[in-house]
């Protein structure tokens, strides 16, 4: 792989803005001016600050040498702590606002940026944009801009807060990012393709031909009796796995039902489709229909629904049909909380949508079967919405200036020169450009690793992991997708406020309400609606 020497610079001396955090009458003991005060010049080593987020043991095991290598070039001591959930995060630091016991950095979402707005201890990052030194990790001629990072992840940290004249305030540096994408068992669609069906099963791009595509597995299972048993290369269905090295296993349909109405429970039922986050279903089927979900009105500095629509009704219909038709699934259908990987992994669905950054969890154990990704349906080619989800780094308003400024060279660290080695172990999307061609850290060496030479010769490599090939296929996913200019996909955010967070958390209801326990779709906007009054706009 290409590797690119890191040259240790001289610290540049950089202009002190004369910008001060305005006083308060009842100011905590614990605060200070030094947000907007510092010293762009002085030595933090021997500092200590704090750091929170919420993720688990798999991306803490990836986090963890980083903060020892930026303690090792910087002198700065990180105080590392998983509060286990990004909810979790956001608790935390809000019952800490009124003694000032939240760590200096923060992971969190836009809408909890938006709470730590009304409570007053987020920093506005405009100021260390402004005045950014350049510091002992950046490689010699690199700088720290907002310019460095992908709009559509900016964008969101420019959507909180604005000030008399409307222009938006920067809250917070995209971290790990992400989206959603379709995975499917590439061995089951390459074999449909190879065998002469490739014309009616094959990887959809819409939901209208992921209904077609469903209909026509659905016939073939059943009209070749495979249910319950083993399907092979060359077409054979055997109550027994007789397969051979000339003629391998297909599907393995050996403890899987047909879909039966009458059936109360499905656990080991079939449907081709499968759709994770009913929250994302929600939101972003509203956004590929034309439609709202909500909005911000700057002047009340107010949050609202926008959702009960003849758009969101189109939506909410469509989903209902592929249901009724059995094409379509969400986890509840196989008594699973939220995900449908257990279902995919045991053939019970052949295409399941969910997180990129989670992709990994689709890969079935022993390489029962190969999987592929690709992008998520769409209704219409002229509306490719894709969500963008994900967290962010924020500052927070507590420390001396040495704290500070030590914090905000974390910032910088993890989000754009750390941010390629991150992606590449953990299967979230880079931050910025900068992250996808290069600034991929190798261990503890002084070293960078190509990110995208790493996607590119994952994909040839024919010994790589089925989990590690899944992560590069997804990464190309973005790449030649959903960032490409020409393939005209829109990665949105819905623009946060005070509130928002208990707006998603409603709506993730609706599709249940609707396919399980067979509300009609107003029926189910209107039962979230009765717990969103102080959303909607009158």
């Amino acid at each position: 792989m290409k590797k690119i020497k890191i040259v240790t610079p001289v610290l540049a001396t950089a202009m002190l803005a004369a910008v001060a955090a305005s006083t308060t009458a009842c100011k905590p003991a614990w605060r200070n001016n030094f947000a907007y005060d510092l010293d762009w010049t002085a030595d933090v080593r021997g500092t200590e600050i704090e750091f929170w987020t919420g993720f688990g043991s798999n991306i803490n095991d990836v986090i963890e040498p980083l903060l020892s290598e930026f303690t090792r070039m910087t002198g700065v001591s990180v105080k590392y702590e998983s509060k286990g959930s990004y909810d979790n995060v956001l608790n935390a630091t809000t019952l800490a606002a009124t003694t000032g016991t939240f760590a200096n950095v923060v992971v969190g979402y836009p809408d909890h940026f938006a709470t730590y707005v009304n409570q007053d201890i987020i920093v506005r990052l405009d100021y260390y944009f402004e005045n950014d030194r350049h510091d002992v990790f950046e490689p010699e001629g690199e700088s720290f801009e907002m310019t460095d990072f992908y709009p559509d992840y900016m964008v969101e940290n420019q959507s909180i807060e604005f000030d008399r004249e409307g222009n938006p305030y920067t809250l917070g540096v995209p971290f790990n990012k992400s989206t959603e994408v379709l995975i499917y068992n590439s061995t089951f669609f390459e074999w449909a393709e190879s065998f002469g069906l490739g014309d009616s099963i094959y990887v959809p791009q819409t939901y209208e031909q992921m209904d077609e595509v469903g209909t026509a597995i659905l016939n073939f299972l059943d009209s070749n009796n495979v249910y319950g048993k083993y399907l092979l290369a060359d077409g054979t269905v055997s109550a027994e796995d007789t397969s051979t090295a000339s003629n391998k296993l297909i599907l393995d349909l050996s403890k899987v039902t047909k879909w039966n109405d009458n059936d109360t429970s499905h656990k080991n039922s079939f449907k081709p489709f499968s759709y994770d986050s009913q929250a994302n279903l929600f939101i972003t089927s509203v956004r590929q229909k034309g439609g709202t979900y909500t909005y911000y009105d700057k002047d009340a500095r107010h949050g609202y629904v926008g959702f009960n629509s003849a758009e969101t009704l189109s939506a909410m219909n469509a989903f209902k049909t592929y249901y009724n038709n059995h094409t379509f699934g969400i986890p509840a259908d196989w008594d699973e909380a939220k995900y449908g990987s257990n279902p995919f992994k045991a053939q019970k669905t052949v295409m399941t949508l969910g997180s990129s950054a989670g992709v990994t969890n689709d890969a079935p154990t022993g390489n029962a079967f190969q999987i592929k990704a690709a992008p998520v349906p769409y209704f219409s080619a002229d509306k490719k919405y894709v969500i963008s989800q994900g967290a962010n780094l924020a500052l927070m308003d507590k420390g001396s200036r040495e704290q500070r400024l030590a914090s905000w060279m974390l910032v910088k660290f993890l989000t754009k020169y750390a941010n390629g080695y991150l992606c590449a172990a953990t299967g979230y999307y880079p931050a910025s450009p900068y992250a996808e061609n290069g600034g991929m850290w190798e261990g503890d060496t002084e070293e960078y690793v190509d990110y995208k030479t790493w996607v590119e010769e994952t994909n040839s490599n024919p010994f790589a992991s089925t989990s590690e090939k899944i992560k590069a296929q997804t990464a190309s996913v973005n790449t030649d997708y959903y960032v490409k200019a020409t393939e005209n996909w829109t990665k949105f955010v819905d623009q946060p406020f005070p509130g928002s967070a208990k707006i998603r958390n409603e709506v993730a209801n609706i599709p249940k309400y609707i396919l399980i326990d067979g509300m009609t779709p107003q029926q189910a906007i209107d039962a979230v609606l009765e717990r969103l009054g102080d959303y909607i706009k009158h």
